[in-house]
């Protein structure tokens, strides 16, 4: 399978050295970028294609991702739309921008939309896919294959379930880096040095989350099994319920299903 990338930033970098891990070769993937330096990393890191500009070396392409940010969206697939090949599926990484819209600037029917999210870099992502009306098997299989490189990918059954992902992994990992942030400057007021207070912190969440994808239980029963009755957990636990720290993330998760659907409705 062929790939190419029509931006070349971050996450387009994370799915290229997944895809290259996986066995792709660098060859088989090319990257439309404006910045020269960027595609010189790209290609002297995983030997792949630079390109400045659009051209008939995207009809080669069997994939061409779209990995350029919404507001700039519209523009960049006016003007890569005519190279696509009819039997190309088109993949869109960008938040917010709809099938609908995708459809209607590129004038191509196979089309997915998927949401990843930053722990791609690690190979550690959560991708969330949704096949648009035109699209088959086959490109679901394509677009399948290429986020499944770095991390989870989970198909969804509506377009309207990506802002319930987005509130999810989507955003998530920006309240746990919150978190993280609020955990290790406590620990540092507690006594810790800067790097032990980012270590302690780190270890806290990632141990907890290996923990909760490896059991059984639920959420609250864990909570349980480290919360003695009267000891030092029980008294932390006090403190962060009176604070209302779930309403708290229940404000967030709102407050960003709302903004991902006023975005949706901006790039009809």
């Amino acid at each position: 399978m062929k790939v190419a990338f029509i931006g070349g930033g971050n996450m387009a970098r994370a799915i290229i050295a997944g895809l290259c891990d996986k066995g792709f070769a660098g060859g088989d993937i090319a990257v439309k970028d404006p910045n020269e330096d960027k595609r010189a990393a790209l290609a002297a890191r995983f030997g792949v294609e630079g390109r400045a500009s659009a051209g008939d070396w995207i009809s080669r392409a069997d994939l061409v991702v779209l990995a350029v940010k919404p507001q700039v969206l519209e523009a960049a697939a006016g003007e890569v739309a005519r190279w696509i090949a009819p039997s190309a599926t088109v993949l869109s990484i960008a938040a917010g921008v709809g099938v609908e819209a995708l459809a209607r600037w590129t004038g191509h029917a196979h089309i997915v939309r998927c949401l990843p999210n930053t722990p791609a870099m690690v190979g550690a992502g959560y991708s969330a896919l949704f096949a648009g009306p035109g699209a088959d098997a086959r490109d679901r299989e394509r677009a399948q294959t290429v986020m499944q490189s770095v991390g989870e990918a989970a198909w969804v059954q509506s377009e309207e379930q990506m802002h319930v992902v987005t509130a999810g992994p989507g955003s998530g990992p920006a309240y746990v880096f919150l978190f993280l942030q609020g955990l290790s400057e406590a620990l540092e007021r507690a006594g810790a040095d800067k790097a032990q207070a980012r270590s302690l912190a780190i270890a806290t969440v990632s141990g907890a989350a290996r923990l909760a994808a490896q059991s059984e239980s639920d959420f609250e029963a864990l909570r349980a099994m480290v919360t003695s009755k009267g000891g030092t957990t029980a008294r932390a636990i006090e403190a962060l319920e009176a604070g209302d720290f779930r309403g708290l993330i229940d404000q967030a998760v709102r407050a960003c299903v709302a903004r991902s659907r006023e975005m949706a409705e901006t790039y009809r």
